[in-house]
C-alpha cells in the first residue's frame, strides 16, 4: 500500500506540473497539454494496481491543482468559474483510466504498435468525455465531430511519443539485465571449470587410492599368520575408507557440474574471450598490465569447453605471473589438417631448454612466492593429463618475442566428441 501511494502521489505531481505545458485551439477551457501524455507514460511506468481509484485521486488533484493556480496567479476570484472551467479535466483522467483497466493495457505490452494504437484511441475517448462533461458544466453547445479527426491525430502522436520514449528505457533496462546475466554466466562457467579440474585430480587421486588398497590388502594376504598382519589389514580397511570419501566428494562434484551446467555447448571464439576477460581480471589483481589478445581462425563448436577453459585459463595464469610488470599475451586458434591448434605466447622471461621437458612432471615448479615458497607445480601437470583425455597434446618453445609459446593441438573430432555418462 505504501509503494502503491507514492506511485500515486508521483502520478499526480507530474500530471499536474506537466497539464500547465498547454495550448486551447478550441472549445474554451478545453486545453491540449503534455499532462495526459506524461499521465500514460507513468502508468506503463509504474503499472499500479486500482487504475479507477489512481484516475479520480489524479483528476481531482489536477483540478485543484489549476483553480489553485488561477486563484494565486489571479487569474479569477469566482471559484464557480474556475470550478466549471477546470473539474471536466478530471473526468478525462478518470476514463482514461477506466478504459485502460478495461482492455488490461498490461496484455499489450511486449507490442509497440498495439499499445500505441490503444493509446491514441483511449485518449480519444477519454476527450469525448471530457467534452460532454463541459456540455453539462458550461450548458453550451459544444460539436466534437467537428474536430474529431483533429482530436484522433493528436491522441495518435501523444501516445505512440509515450510509447516509444517507454520503449527505450524498457530496451535499456533489458540490456543492462542481459549484461549482469552475461557477467553471472561468466563467472558461473569460470567456477564449474575449476570444479571441473578438482573433479579430475580427484578421480585420479581415487586411482592411487585404489592401488594403495590393493596393494594394503595383498600386504596383508602375505602376512598371514603373522603378528603385523591385523595392522596391514587395518591399514587397508582405512585406506578403502578414504577411497569412499573421495567417491562420495567427487559423484557431489560431478551432480553439481550438471546441475549448473548454463550451457550444453560453446564456440571457440566464447571459450577464448572468457579466458581474456577473467585473466585480464587476474592481471589487475596481480597489480600487472597485461594485454591478452586472441586471433580466431577456426570458429567451432565444442562441448569439452570445460576442459579447454581449465586447459588455457592455467597456461595463461602462468604466463601473467611471469611477467614482471607489463606485457602481452596472445591467443591464437587455427586448424591444421584434422587438428585444432591452440598457440599461446607471452613475451615473459621465457623457459630455458632444460627445463622444457621437465615443467610437465608433478611437483616440478620453478615458481616462488615472496617467502620463497614453492608452487605446487601440479598446474601443467593437469594440463598434460586433460590434454592425454581430449587424445591432444601440449609442447612449449620459444616465440618471436623471446617468450614462452605452449602449442596446444587437439583433434578436431575430440572437441565435438559424445561425452557420455561423463558430465563436461
Amino acid at each position: 500500500m505504501y509503494r502503491w501511494l507514492l506511485a500515486v502521489i508521483a502520478v499526480m505531481t507530474a500530471t499536474a506540473i506537466a497539464g500547465e505545458l498547454k495550448f486551447s485551439p478550441f472549445f474554451g477551457a478545453f486545453r491540449i497539454s503534455l499532462g495526459s501524455a506524461v499521465f500514460y507514460f507513468m502508468l506503463l511506468l509504474f503499472r499500479p494496481k486500482y487504475l479507477p481509484a489512481v484516475g479520480v485521486l489524479v483528476g481531482v488533484f489536477v483540478s485543484l491543482f489549476r483553480m489553485t493556480l488561477d486563484w494565486g496567479m489571479g487569474v479569477t476570484e469566482n471559484w464557480a468559474a474556475s470550478y466549471t472551467a477546470h473539474m471536466p479535466s478530471a473526468w478525462y483522467y478518470v476514463a482514461f483510466a477506466l478504459l485502460l483497466q478495461i482492455v488490461r493495457y498490461p496484455r499489450f505490452l511486449s507490442s509497440p504498435l498495439m499499445l500505441g494504437l490503444l493509446g491514441g484511441a483511449i485518449d480519444f475517448t477519454s476527450n469525448l468525455v471530457e467534452l460532454a462533461a463541459r456540455m453539462l458544466l458550461e450548458g453550451r453547445d459544444i460539436d466534437p465531430i467537428a474536430n474529431s479527426s483533429l482530436l484522433f491525430l493528436l491522441g495518435l502522436l501523444r501516445s505512440f511519443f509515450v510509447v516509444g520514449i517507454y520503449n527505450i528505457l524498457e530496451i535499456r533496462q533489458l540490456r543492462a539485465v542481459s549484461k549482469e546475466q552475461q557477467k553471472r554466466m561468466e563467472t558461473l562457467l569460470l567456477i564449474l571449470s575449476e570444479l571441473h579440474e578438482e573433479r579430475l585430480y580427484l578421480q585420479k587421486m581415487m586411482k592411487h587410492v585404489e592401488q594403495i588398497t590393493a596393494g594394503s590388502y595383498k600386504l596383508y594376504r602375505s602376512l598371514a599368520g603373522d603378528v603385523r598382519a591385523r595392522e596391514a589389514l587395518r591399514l587397508a580397511e582405512e585406506v578403502h575408507e578414504v577411497k569412499k570419501d573421495a567417491q562420495r566428494i567427487a559423484a557431489g562434484l560431478s551432480k553439481l557440474i550438471k546441475q549448473e551446467r548454463v550451457t550444453n555447448r560453446m564456440t571457440l571464439q566464447d571459450v577464448a574471450q572468457l579466458v581474456a576477460k577473467a585473466n585480464t581480471k587476474y592481471a589487475e589483481h596481480l597489480g600487472k598490465s597485461v594485454d591478452i589478445e586472441f586471433n580466431l581462425q577456426a570458429n567451432r563448436e565444442t562441448n569439452r569447453f570445460y576442459s579447454l577453459l581449465s586447459v588455457m585459463n592455467n597456461i595463461v595464469a602462468n604466463a601473467i605471473e611471469a611477467i614482471r610488470e607489463e606485457g602481452r599475451i596472445t591467443i591464437d586458434i587455427f586448424p591444421r589438417g584434422q587438428d585444432i591448434w591452440v598457440e599461446i605466447s607471452d613475451d615473459g622471461p621465457g623457459i630455458v631448454q632444460a627445463d622444457r621437458e621437465l615443467i610437465f612432471q608433478p611437483g616440478y615448479t620453478t615458481k616462488y612466492d615472496h617467502a620463497g615458497n614453492a608452487s605446487t607445480g601440479i598446474g601443467l601437470t593437469y594440463v598434460k593429463s586433460t590434454l592425454d583425455e581430449l587424445a591432444g597434446s601440449v609442447e612449449v618453445t620459444e616465440n618471436r618475442w623471446g617468450g614462452a609459446l605452449f602449442r596446444i593441438i587437439i583433434p578436431i573430432s575430440s572437441l565435438t566428441a559424445r561425452i557420455g555418462k561423463r558430465t563436461e
